[in-house]
């Protein structure tokens, strides 16, 4: 599990590993990520006592826990997880001002609802 320098967790994201959309997009995120600040997991492959929502909950939607025990959903989560990415924080800023933030959220569940058929 990817640690900062003094072995804390930084941003630990649950997502659907049967997702060719969601691989590809911890990928993306992996190679951009030289710190290792923003640890993937599948929440299919883990138990029910260590997901941090209810395991159906997960089907909806990527969840992200901060090392403060922060939950963020769905768009919200995908803004954190840009802001830990050199020269992609510029993104997680500029989504969180109108028209972004207006229009991210029904975007991002309406890409949550149908990612199996996207890729």
């Amino acid at each position: 599990m990817a640690r900062s320098p003094d072995s804390t967790p930084l941003v630990e994201v649950w997502m659907d590993g049967s997702c060719e959309l969601c691989r590809r997009s911890q990928a993306w995120c992996e190679l951009r990520d030289p710190r290792d600040h923003v640890v993937f997991r599948d929440f299919r492959a883990a138990e029910d006592h260590e997901l941090p929502v209810k395991r159906d909950a997960h089907e909806d939607s990527m969840w992200v826990r901060t090392t403060d025990g922060e939950l963020h959903q769905g768009f919200a989560a995908w803004r954190l997880i840009m802001s830990q990415i050199p020269r992609w924080r510029w993104l997680a800023r500029i989504t969180g001002l109108p028209p972004f933030s207006w229009f991210g959220p029904p975007v991002y569940q309406m890409v949550a609802r149908f990612r199996k058929h996207l890729v």
